[in-house]
């Protein structure tokens, strides 16, 4: 079991697009219903990346671009439903329209919202917050995590530990 020194907070680096696809898968396997991610980041920052590899995780297929202009993109087929959110468009006006995303944000389901800085206040008590650096190398990232609740610290701890246990092999087998 991974130690947790910084308590709620967790910093990792990737290294590439292919490693944020998969750390991504890796949470959508673990994710559990009523899990909702919060996705921050500049643009190009990797937040629809991220959300791919989720999605592949729930046993969807890959999500190629954000719902920017529909705002929310509906995927029922998968391991559990996921509802997967762009609040770009919308930017500070996003709170006004709060009333539109409550199904998706308190349902039992699993929610993945990009710009949800802009809803902040309305987020559920229980989520993950990750937020999205790009680095100097083309494809790196830092990424931060921080869990809220009980539910998000549960998954984010078996998260952390999966991905651990696909580091490792993957260094034993190059």
């Amino acid at each position: 079991m991974t130690e947790w020194p910084l308590g709620n907070v967790h910093l990792l680096t990737l290294d590439s697009a292919d490693a944020t696809i998969q750390f991504g898968r890796i949470g959508g396997e673990v994710a559990r219903p009523g899990i909702v991610f919060c996705l921050n980041g500049e643009l190009g920052a990797g937040k629809t990346t991220l959300a791919s590899g989720i999605a592949q995780g729930l046993g969807l297929d890959a999500v190629t671009q954000s719902p920017t202009f529909t705002l929310v993109a509906e995927y029922l087929n998968g391991r559990i439903p996921m509802y997967h959110m762009d609040l770009y468009r919308l930017s500070e006006q996003a709170s006004l329209e709060i009333d539109l995303f409550d199904e998706y944000l308190y349902g039992d389901g699993v929610c993945i919202v990009e710009w949800a800085q802009w809803i902040q206040d309305f987020l559920p008590d229980d989520r993950l917050e990750l937020t999205i650096h790009k680095l100097d190398k083309p494809d790196a990232r830092e990424i931060q995590v921080i869990s809220y609740g009980k539910l998000a610290m549960d998954v984010f701890k078996e998260w952390i530990d999966r991905w651990s246990s696909w580091q490792w092999i993957q260094q034993q087998t190059n």
